[in-house]
């Protein structure tokens, strides 16, 4: 059995709701959808710690400091805390009581350098006044140009110590959680190097506080280990010296579906640091055939909208990295999908063998891992440039085939690509690991990014797929001349549907 980490940013798992809000409405908006499930820990955090939702000796609480508030959820925020700081609680103590209560892990998650209090709207006023904080005005010497902190400066690691101090001294949490994915940088420009040992002093500091207190330490970074360490963080040595009993990965941008965590397990396993991928429940897709991608429903998590993911999508991601030697996968910004999450989902993705013998949607990262896909205009990285003869990328794929095929379970296979730049679809050959595909004659035409796209379909026999790295290909069977454009793929997915376990017709059950 896997373990599975639910990270709550803090907030938005209650803002949603009437205030003020009672103990018992916290609970069932928070621990409530995933007690009883395979989630074992529960990260409850406070954004960037700047503004927070416990009670602090130093810190406002959210909203606090606004003397007018025309955002409906943020004056839900603040009169719910009011009413339950009379009542002499608040949403962290509460988190913490339930979490132990269904005998769940409770680890408070401090995002490192949050930059949601930095925004501001065209006519420069604040976009979330509700997260400023007096302490923020006070130090201007210790924030970069952009008001993220600067680690360089030693009043940002009294800061984060004292913080982590009124927390563990104050709350019943079994760990403390660090963000270093919300966001980068975390020193100025050319300073990476020199900041490298202030950041790992600060770290060792905190790691010699929760083993005094008998806390567990734990830290999110991005998947790729050259982008933590540019950016100062020294975290080969973080893992090899045992400061970190745990690590989460993920993205800065929208979502990693595919994106290795080799490098971490190896290194992590060393000193006997557990590892958990990451997966995004706020999906940002571009819109797709039928619509979605405004937020105005729950999108599929794959076709459109913008999230929850579906179940055979948070599959494929887990059935991966499972593969690899993961201990379970954290589920990230679950709270603010668009639309509810099957609760059946925190369940299954605790059973491996419920994950591999399901069905799937693989999708593959074609994105800059750190775009805004569903905002920013970017390149895929998947594609024919004018005059180039072909180009491919590798999609992995966990399902054991030769597994599924002794069990006569072999999956339906089907590929959707999202394709800019086509004229008509002979104009290309698409192949996987070298066979040839035929269309399915699903076809549906677009628009997106300045141009029409055509999202179509093709039948992928089973066969021809392999556990691991499976070549996609686009080969260029003819020119249009006096087009200059890209043949581009804009987003590839991967369908497997799995026959059921009860073949029709037959009087027994197949196996598995």
């Amino acid at each position: 059995m896997k373990t599975l980490i639910y990270n709550d940013d803090g907030w938005s798992s209650y803002m949603r709701y009437p205030a003020p809000m009672s103990p018992e409405d916290i609970v069932r908006a928070t621990v409530g959808p995933v007690a009883g499930t395979g989630v074992q820990i529960y990260q409850f955090g406070s954004l960037g710690g700047h503004a927070v939702q416990y009670r602090s000796s130093f810190l406002p609480r959210v909203g606090d400091r606004m003397d007018r508030i025309d955002t409906m959820h943020v004056w839900r925020i603040r009169e719910t805390l009011r009413s339950l700081d009379e009542q002499g609680t608040d949403p962290l103590r509460i988190v913490a009581s339930a979490c132990h209560r269904e005998n769940m892990a409770c680890q408070f998650s401090l995002r490192m350098n949050d930059a949601h209090h930095t925004y501001r709207r065209p006519d420069g006023s604040w976009y979330f006044p509700e997260l400023l904080s007096g302490w923020l005005d006070a130090h201007p010497e210790a924030l970069l140009p952009s008001g993220q902190l600067d680690y360089a400066h030693p009043d940002v690691h009294d800061y984060r110590l004292a913080q982590i101090r009124e927390i563990l001294d104050g709350y019943e949490v079994d760990g403390i959680d660090l963000d270093f994915t919300r966001f980068r940088p975390f020193f100025r420009a050319g300073a990476e190097d020199a900041g490298r040992h202030r950041m790992t002093e600060l770290l060792c500091r905190l790691r010699d506080m929760t083993r005094a207190s008998r806390r567990t330490l734990s830290a999110r970074f991005e998947y790729d280990p050259r982008i933590c360490l540019a950016s100062g963080l020294a975290v080969d040595r973080w893992l090899a010296n045992g400061l970190l009993d745990q690590v989460t990965l993920g993205g800065v941008g929208d979502h990693t579906p595919d994106a290795p965590a080799d490098w971490w397990i190896e290194q992590a396993r060393r000193s006997g640091c557990k590892v958990f991928p990451g997966i995004e429940g706020q999906l940002h897709w571009l819109v797709a055939s039928g619509g979605g991608g405004t937020g105005l429903r729950p999108g599929n998590g794959v076709e459109d909208g913008f999230g929850p993911p579906s179940l055979p999508y948070l599959r494929a991601v887990a059935a991966a990295h499972y593969r690899n030697g993961a201990d379970g996968v954290s589920l990230f910004n679950f709270t603010c999908a668009d639309g509810p999450i099957a609760r059946q989902s925190f369940i299954e993705l605790s059973h491996p063998e419920a994950v591999f013998l399901g069905d799937k949607q693989y999708v593959m990262a074609v994105w800059p891992w750190d775009a805004q896909i569903f905002g920013s205009p970017w390149k895929s990285r998947f594609r024919v440039a004018p005059g180039e003869p072909s180009a491919s990328c590798p999609l992995r794929v966990a399902d054991d085939f030769d597994a599924a095929l002794a069990r006569n379970r072999m999956p339906a296979a089907l590929l959707i690509l999202d394709l800019a730049g086509v004229n008509r679809l002979d104009d290309i050959d698409v192949c996987i690991n070298g066979a040839s595909l035929a269309w399915n004659g699903y076809h549906y035409n677009h628009y997106d990014h300045g141009c029409w796209n055509d999202i179509v379909q093709f039948h992928v026999p089973a066969r021809s797929l392999r556990a691991g790295d499976n070549d996609i290909e686009l080969v260029r069977l003819r020119e249009n001349e006096g087009f200059d454009g890209d043949i581009e793929v804009r987003k590839c997915i991967l369908d497997l549907n799995y026959p059921p376990a009860f073949q029709p017709g037959s009087l027994k059950l197949a196996d598995g």
